[in-house]
């Protein structure tokens, strides 16, 4: 079967955006009860529909904040697309480390997302499928992120931020080699990006040469 018409069938059994975002409420309920024994419900706010609700309905009378509210804002929705592609091993990581944000919030003795375990949840990732990603969905994953820019080179491809006083390199990656990139200090340092962009990055990174166009 001919790529194209592989990337066409693929997508014909792609679930819908609320179907990807309802799997992404419930994984999320799931892994606050794995990791914390929180039984938790998330659900978008009927009377606002622009805002998602995180419920804690355990009867614990320590805790006295018993809803988190989180606004669905551009970098929740790029995260359901990448539910919605399947992106192998995303649901599952980004719930996870959402669930920590969570526990944290409720319960002082949860540990809090930090960078190093975030990085490790990252590093135990499972692999990216071998078709992997082509440098289109590559520059409109990240050039989704306000003020992100993908350059291209015949020698590599580089994430900058374009900022008013210069363009700041974020990562650059082998246009040459498989699994050849640099995270730069200044990506590093963005932690709540860095749990969306690098994942990302990597998957690029890994994906063979041959099927990133």
């Amino acid at each position: 079967m001919k790529k194209k018409q592989l990337e066409k069938l693929k997508k014909q059994f792609r679930p819908s955006f609320e179907v990807a975002r309802k799997m992404l409420f419930e994984s999320l309920e799931k892994k606050t009860v794995e990791k914390y024994n929180l039984t938790t419900n998330v659900y978008i706010k009927p009377e606002n529909k622009q805002e998602m609700a995180i419920e804690l309905i355990n009867d614990d009378a320590t805790v006295n904040n018993y809803v988190i509210t989180v606004p669905l804002d551009e970098n929740f929705n790029i995260a359901v697309k990448r539910v919605q592609s399947q992106e192998k091993g995303f649901l599952d990581r980004f719930s996870s480390n959402l669930a920590d944000e969570v526990a944290s919030y409720w319960t002082p003795s949860a540990p809090v997302a930090s960078e190093a375990v975030s990085e490790e949840s990252v590093a135990e990732a499972e692999p990216t499928t071998t078709e992997g990603m082509t440098i289109a969905t590559f520059k409109e994953q990240m050039e989704a992120f306000p003020k992100f820019k993908v350059e291209q080179t015949e020698e590599d491809i580089r994430v900058v931020e374009q900022t008013a006083k210069e363009n700041r390199l974020l990562a650059t990656i082998s246009a040459t080699e498989e699994n050849q990139f640099v995270i730069e200090s200044a990506l590093e340092r963005k932690y709540k990006l860095k749990l969306d962009v690098i994942p990302v990055i990597e998957a690029f990174a890994q994906t063979p040469l041959a099927h990133r166009s």
